[in-house]
């Protein structure tokens, strides 16, 4: 047997790639135009064309938008109306992404012998590897295959356009892909055939990269690491504290986790409301994938929950359909990398739409303080680490600098917050120069302060523990709003602000986490204001967290 492997990932096939291996598969081995001679090729004809479906596991991105289901159908189609018109067989293996590797080649060819038990072991002498990614050639090339370059092989002037060039084309045309004569001329019919029979999948494909918050791989920011981010987040300490604080808030029904990350939030919630429907929303490729392994463990028992990639900022729900709406941790992020508060009454005034009589929002998220333009005196230990290391030395590597940053003083990691913080914001134009820390420093009875707005100080205290994602961390803003705005905010958008001082932890308030207080703050740092005679007296720690309940009445 001799083999014709196409690696890719196949999101759609083109009529010249049909045209291309009709013309190939005639022809004599000895005659294919490879791209370079002196590879061991096969000695007998070529029978069977193997599609190697690449990142397999991945959707929800606009580097790979279709799953691979949808995928290996359209393959199939497009295989068979080459394959059976000459006779040869077909096979479509799905491989797993392996990230951007030099060893992408040889784990390919790995992957499809363990995955057809051991039975398909493609190599120089029995395969042939069709190709037009100059990057993945020289892998393949490397490995001693014999290759034909596909659209390479075209000139320049006459090159037909590469499947993601049309997908691209397919997200522009929106609703009009299908009328639009150059690219019916350019698709293959079975990939024109599986978009009309999969609706669904060009108006994914469309969201996807319209969508501005998003990058290629369907992230919010390339600095995040999510293993770590999941940890922070989803760690069973840190679920059962979120969930403590809105638990007594819930209305049942239909419950929406608006920003649900990996879902683990919706756990304890489909535990106690079993007859419930929940909805989980997350616009992070990354993310809805471990959504779909908790789904595919049924960490939700009986109860129906589903997952939609979504930006909070469209219209998703019918109005006064959602009983109970929950935002953990997610309208920071809408301030952050949106327009600030446009952006988030905008959301609020949507959130209100689709909410129910009687329904309610339940917003958990960081805080900053009461006045947080008056100036305080924030003592930082200078003797909790190495002092002698530069605090703003350069790394690429984002281990490197969380070990670099766990080996400072409190004080050097201020200096290197106050250095960080929004200036990638501040020099794309997307913040105002004076919105990055300013503070001088100033030695008061024998000790050293760092004089600065309470706002910046809270800043730095609720992230001076990231050290994991202190890049991601420096995008964004925790102290923008204080309870007061909060309160302010919601009612605004329509919603009845829910509080009772005969039972607090049942309506909105804001607070300092006393695990926070203990174990990051006490004799790491201490805030002092100033009396009217210029001495220093030591005033509370801001609170850390507001849970806000709105209801719609």
């Amino acid at each position: 047997m001799s083999y014709l492997l196409l690696p890719g990932r196949h999101l759609v096939n083109t009529r010249f790639q049909e045209t291309y291996l009709l013309r190939v598969l005639r022809m004599p081995v000895a005659a294919l135009p490879f791209q370079s001679r002196g590879a061991a090729l096969p000695d007998e004809p070529l029978d069977e064309i193997v599609f190697a479906v690449t990142s397999s596991n991945q959707q929800n991105s606009r580097y790979n938008p279709i799953p691979f289901h949808v995928r290996a159908i359209g393959v199939d189609r497009f295989a068979r109306r080459v394959a059976d018109a000459l006779g040869v067989g077909h096979r479509i293996v799905g491989v797993p992404h392996f990230g951007h590797s030099t060893r992408f080649a040889g784990h390919t060819l790995r992957e499809i012998e363990e995955q057809t038990e051991g039975r398909l072991r493609l190599t120089p002498q029995n395969t042939i590897v069709v190709c037009a990614t100059p990057e993945v050639i020289a892998m393949y090339e490397k490995l001693g295959f014999g290759i034909l370059p596909g659209e390479l092989a075209e000139p320049p002037e006459r090159r037909p356009l590469a499947p993601v060039d049309l997908i691209r084309r397919i997200a522009e045309l929106g609703d009009g892909w299908s009328s639009n004569a150059d690219l019916r001329e350019a698709l293959s019919p079975a990939s024109f055939s599986l978009f009309t029979d999969f609706p669904d999948v060009p108006v994914r494909v469309a969201r996807l990269y319209r969508d501005p918050l998003l990058n290629d791989e369907g992230s919010l920011t390339s600095t995040r690491n999510y293993a770590v981010y999941a940890w922070q987040m989803s760690n069973p300490a840190a679920v059962e504290l979120k969930y403590r604080d809105i638990r007594p808030a819930v209305v049942p029904g239909k419950i929406v986790d608006e920003g649900c990350a990996d879902g683990a939030l919706l756990v304890p919630i489909a535990r106690d409301f079993p007859d419930s429907d929940l909805v989980g929303i997350e616009i992070t490729g990354e993310f809805l994938g471990q959504c779909q392994e908790r789904l595919r463990r049924c960490d939700f028992g009986g109860t129906y929950v589903h997952f939609h990639q979504r930006n909070l900022m469209e219209e998703i729900f019918e109005p006064s359909s959602i009983d109970t709406t929950i935002c953990n941790s997610t309208v920071h992020e809408l301030w952050s990398y949106g327009q600030q508060a446009q952006t988030i009454a905008t959301y609020l005034a949507r959130k209100h739409r689709q909410t129910r009589r009687g329904g309610r929002i339940i917003i958990r998220d960081v805080v900053g303080p009461d006045q947080r333009d008056a100036e305080v005196c924030l003592w930082c230990n200078d003797a909790d680490g190495d002092s002698a290391a530069d605090p703003l030395a350069l790394f690429t590597d984002a281990g490197a600098l969380a070990k670099h940053l766990a080996s400072l003083t409190t004080a050097g990691r201020f200096r290197r917050f106050a250095r960080d913080f929004l200036v990638a914001f501040c020099a794309a134009g997307r913040r105002a120069e004076a919105d990055k820390v300013r503070y001088r420093e100033e030695t008061i009875a024998g000790r050293r302060y760092f004089v600065l707005r309470l706002k910046d100080a809270a800043e730095f205290l609720l992230k001076k523990d990231y050290l994991d994602s202190w890049d991601s961390e420096m995008h964004e803003e925790f102290a923008h709003w204080s309870f007061g705005d909060w309160k302010s905010h919601l009612a605004a958008a329509g919603f009845h602000v829910i509080e009772d001082p005969n039972d607090p932890e049942s309506g909105s308030r804001a607070y300092a986490n006393p695990w926070i207080v203990d174990h990051r703050y006490r004799g790491k740092v201490e805030l002092y204001a100033r009396t009217n005679d210029g001495a220093l007296r030591q005033i509370e720690f801001p609170p850390t967290n507001v849970v806000m309940v709105g209801e719609k009445r």
